[in-house]
């Protein structure tokens, strides 16, 4: 089963940035874009066997992105391609919408029901005492917590900053979903907790 990490960064311009900016924007798939897709496949033990994949669309287009990642994320290979994140719900969802202005159509019960998926979310929420507030994977890792400056970025055309927190965001949350490999079986069979 190839776990894979993945993850999107999302940008919107003109007015919607305007509002962005002063906290009145709502994240709506029809009024930002994806700007990145990347995924980069985990071994076992859940470190790296393989490059960081970045997919820009600064480079390709935002269509030649969705359409280049859709030959892995595929409904009749799903068990190719496992998607490991942080809230993948929003990236699914952003891709599902924003793929289908391009004619590329994901199925609601494949994307939602049927992809096999690992999903960090539910588990720092349970590591934060189930409180939501507190329960975001930069309270759980070094990752950088700049993410709502990628609009910005992409506006004012610094790709290279984009490119660095999406790395190093990319190795932080591995890093962690390593560390739970190895530590959450253990707690399992600590607590007794292992019915057989």
């Amino acid at each position: 089963m190839p776990e894979y990490y993945f993850d999107t960064e999302v940008a919107c311009e003109g007015e919607e940035y305007e509002l962005f900016i002063r906290g009145e924007s709502e994240l709506h798939p029809e009024r930002y874009k994806l700007i990145t897709i990347q995924f980069q496949k985990l071994d076992e033990t859940g470190n790296p066997a393989g490059p960081l994949q970045v997919l820009k669309e600064w480079e390709l287009g935002e269509e030649e992105m969705i359409r280049g990642f859709s030959k892995l994320l595929n409904p009749k290979r799903a068990w190719q391609f496992i998607p490991v994140g942080q809230n993948l719900m929003f990236d699914l969802g952003m891709l599902k919408a924003r793929a289908e202005k391009y004619g590329v159509v994901y199925d609601e019960w494949f994307l939602f029901t049927q992809l096999p998926r690992i999903d960090l979310k539910d588990i720092c929420l349970g590591m934060n005492g189930f409180k939501f507030a507190g329960s975001g994977l930069d309270k759980f890792c070094r990752k950088p917590n700049d993410g709502d400056k990628v609009p910005a970025w992409y506006l004012n055309k610094e790709y290279e900053k984009i490119s660095e927190y999406v790395r190093r965001e990319a190795e932080e949350f591995i890093s962690l979903y390593h560390k739970l490999k190895h530590t959450l079986p253990k707690f399992r069979v600590d607590n007794d907790l292992y019915g057989l």
